[in-house]
């Protein structure tokens, strides 16, 4: 399971919304851990994954971080859409 006190590395904002990320990619909010965002390279270019608190696969292959942590804001119930 993951850390009940993360140690975070990075604080951004997201849609209005501060989350906070550690080294391993976990995203927090508020205190909530929201799931983990990771980079892989597939076809010569780098995409982003997101698995949610769950660790159920959220979606593969976003084009950028904010992307995959909006889909973990969403999962999370702290926005009601995405716009990409």
């Amino acid at each position: 399971m993951f850390a009940m006190s993360a140690e975070f590395v990075e604080e951004i904002r997201i849609i209005g919304i501060v989350v906070n990320l550690t080294a391993t990619g976990e995203v927090w909010c508020d205190g909530k851990f929201l799931g983990q965002v990771s980079r892989e390279q597939r076809f010569d270019q780098w995409f982003w994954r997101a698995v949610d608190a769950e660790k159920n696969q959220v979606k593969r292959f976003f084009t950028s971080r904010p992307e995959a942590i909006q889909l973990l804001l969403l999962r999370a119930d702290l926005i009601e859409g995405i716009g990409f």
